[in-house]
């Protein structure tokens, strides 16, 4: 023990004596300094993220390496030479002990490289179960470019295909305000939100960011978007001044800053405004139909303006509470401006709203219906109107004949033969996810239990607002209850192949097989496991491909959808986009997926699939309505 520990004194003295310990202090400061202003130049330069993350793997494989050569050479004033022939003569240390160094700096050159691929590791775990692989999946699986998330610089010549509008800032230093900010920002993601073009995140989705600290390429690989919208808001008296930020998120590259200072009496012109330019700033393109929506506007009196912005902001909270106050302040701003359409839309909503999320409720409807009833009037086009008319009838079957005599005559209703009412409605509005949200806790706080296909629906919901986790948990609910829910499986499948968990979705079908699942089977199994051990994520749609061309073939129906689907993943875009006309020929029930799905995002700017989401908006005109008696 005695001559270990003097073994172990004469290394240390022997690391002293050849400076080994100057040097490894001088390295790690100089490395630290190298990290620091690559931090700062690398973006400057529009570096790739991989280059900062291979500059610190260099560093630290690099670290072993310099100890080595303090220990061999040293700096005098003659040069670099040997420590051995600096001294005159070899050391008078570890003769009997010469291994003891080797094994010291072998066990520091494992430590090092042990840390680093740790850290490789769990870097590559953590993006993996990022929300970005959503979105990333299909754009790799299909070839496609610029996906979110992926290592490149930004490219002004090519089209932005998903868009974050981040909670806008009130700086006007008055927290009274906070309620004019909120509405400027929610009525700015309802116009991006007509561009077909555009896959928007909601407003509840961003939500979360309302102050954030996080920079631009974090909240682009969570959300799975390529462009993010910072804003703040000033007023001053009837005056307001919105600025107005347009980032390319993966790279942090700011596109276009703009300022809009406007009379109160042109709010609802002013956000149609900002909606339109930043639509062409990333390149969306607007069909003659949406440039008309977006470029109508509307002058209203500053008062009823003032009031209608406090009803939206009392209406996001969400509570009965905030209902109430909402509809005391649309009732104002109707009373202020009898043609004020958005506030006529507010109010159906307010009262709607209120009436499903009181349990005990006998869900009075016509309050709503009056309301709705008047906007569709002023504005047949009003998306919001159309949604509010579609909820109704979904709650109220006594009331949806009477409705659709209104629908006929102004020519505005949902088509059912071309899209459900409930999956337009999901789709297109902002409103109709609120509702469905609210109806959900009011029948969970009803009833112990929800029904099997209930459960599904809540999924899909969950599903649109990206909550994977709860609705994993509404799925396996329903088919606990009903392990024959086919639809269930499907999109439980579906779930684990846009988080990237290929052996999770492997693993779903073997479920299904065990089961009984009537479109599962033990060959498909098989199939499937050897689709994805040897190619992967393009493995996968191969199969599902595959399997889809079976049943079609043996004269099943399939869901076109989901057939196309599975074509975009393998980047066969034409045929995808005929599959999809089809499916509209053929009323699918699921073309709705096509509105807020990032699978879509690559064809988000063929005209094809621009002319397939404007039928899908507006359905063509309906027959005639006969004259009574006749």
């Amino acid at each position: 023990m005695e001559k270990n520990s003097s073994g172990f004194g004469l290394f240390l003295a022997e690391l002293k004596r050849r400076h080994v310990w100057r040097a490894a202090i001088a390295y790690a400061a100089g490395s630290f300094v190298l990290l620091q202003l690559a931090e700062i130049v690398l973006p400057a330069f529009e570096a790739p993220d991989w280059a900062l993350r291979l500059l610190v793997v260099v560093t630290l494989l690099g670290f072993p390496v310099a100890l080595v050569l303090a220990w061999v050479y040293e700096i005098t004033p003659q040069g670099i030479r040997r420590t051995q022939d600096a001294e005159g003569g070899g050391p008078q240390t570890l003769q009997s002990g010469g291994l003891l160094p080797r094994i010291a700096l072998l066990a520091v050159t494992l430590v090092t490289v042990g840390a680093l691929g740790w850290w490789v590791v769990s870097y590559s775990i953590d993006t993996r179960s990022t929300p970005e692989r959503r979105s990333e999946l299909s754009s790799t699986a299909s070839g496609a470019s610029g996906a979110p998330g992926s290592p490149v610089a930004y490219d002004a010549e090519t089209p932005i295909r998903s868009l974050a509008v981040l909670p806008f800032e009130n700086f006007s230093d008055d927290p009274e305000q906070n309620y004019f900010v909120a509405g400027m920002h929610e009525a700015v993601v309802s116009q991006l939100s007509q561009l077909g073009s555009v896959r928007v995140i909601s407003r509840t989705s961003v939500a979360q960011y309302a102050g954030t600290t996080k920079t631009a390429p974090q909240i682009a690989r969570e959300l799975g978007v390529e462009g993010i919208v910072e804003g703040s808001v000033f007023r001053a008296g009837d005056r307001v001044r919105i600025t107005i930020q347009l980032i390319h998120g993966p790279s942090d590259t700011h596109i276009l800053t703009r300022e809009y200072d406007r009379d109160l009496t042109d709010i609802l012109a002013l956000q149609r405004e900002v909606a339109i330019e930043i639509a062409r700033e990333i390149q969306a393109e607007i069909t003659p139909e949406m440039e008309t929506s977006l470029a109508s506007g509307e002058s209203v009196e500053p008062e009823a303006a003032e009031a209608y912005m406090r009803g939206r902001y009392q209406a996001s909270k969400g509570t009965p509470e905030g209902y109430q106050q909402a509809i005391q302040h649309f009732e104002e701003a109707v009373t202020r401006d009898s043609n004020f359409v958005a506030a006529y839309t507010g109010l159906a909503g307010a009262q709607l709203l209120l009436e499903l999320s009181a349990p005990d409720s006998t869900l009075d409807l016509e309050p709503a219906i009056e309301a709705a009833t008047r906007a569709v009037k002023l504005d047949s086009s009003s998306p919001e109107a159309r949604a509010i008319l579609s909820e109704i009838t979904r709650y109220n079957v006594r009331l949806a004949d009477s409705l659709r005599g209104l629908v006929q005559i102004v020519g505005v209703g949902v088509d059912s033969a071309v899209m459900p009412g409930e999956e337009w409605a999901m789709a297109y509005s902002e409103f109709s996810r609120e509702a469905e949200r609210v109806a959900l806790s009011r029948e969970m706080a009803a009833r112990r239990s929800l029904a099997p296909d209930r459960r599904v629906r809540a999924a899909r919901y969950l599903a649109i607002y990206g909550q994977d986790e709860e609705a994993e948990t509404f799925l396996r609910q329903a088919l606990e209850a009903d392990p024959t829910l086919s639809e269930a499986w499907d999109l439980l499948q579906r779930l684990y192949v846009m988080r990237g968990d290929l052996e999770g979705a492997v693993e779903v079908y073997a479920q299904r097989v065990r089961e009984g699942d009537r479109v599962a089977d033990a060959a498909g199994l098989a199939n499937l496991r050897r689709a994805v051990a040897e190619n992967g994520a393009s493995g996968y749609w191969e199969w599902r491909l595959h399997r889809l061309d079976e049943r079609e073939a043996a004269g099943v129906s399939i869901s076109h959808v989901d057939y196309a689907a599975a074509l975009i993943a393998l980047g066969r875009h034409e045929a995808a986009l005929t599959r999809l006309e089809r499916a509209y020929d053929e009323r699918d029930r699921r073309l709705y997926s096509l509105v807020n799905d990032p699978l879509w995002d690559s064809i988000r700017g063929d005209p094809r699939f621009l002319t397939i989401l404007e039928r899908m908006r507006r359905p063509p005109p309906p027959a005639p309505v006969p004259e009574p008696g006749r």
